[in-house]
């Protein structure tokens, strides 16, 4: 059996819908949650870097809804 090769591109994802609204929301709460931890004076810096650095993966996940696609960009031409 072969391995299944398809990656998810940016155009097949419905930004519209209900799957869609439950991650973000579910992103949302996490980046809620580690930037009250990331205030907690207990962190060490290494832990400090650590939730930052999840923080910013939650915060590129959101992203995808408002970046345009490059490729798309690329197939429309200039725009003026």
């Amino acid at each position: 059996m072969a391995a299944d090769t398809h990656f998810m591109t940016k155009q097949e994802i419905d930004f519209t819908s209900p799957t869609w609204r439950s991650v973000q929301q579910f992103a949302e709460e996490k980046i809620a949650t580690l930037r009250s931890q990331n205030d907690s004076f207990a962190l060490d810096a290494a832990a400090t870097a650590v939730t930052r650095g999840q923080i910013a993966a939650f915060k590129s996940l959101l992203a995808l809804a408002e970046k345009p696609d490059p490729e798309l960009i690329a197939n429309v031409g200039p725009s003026y």
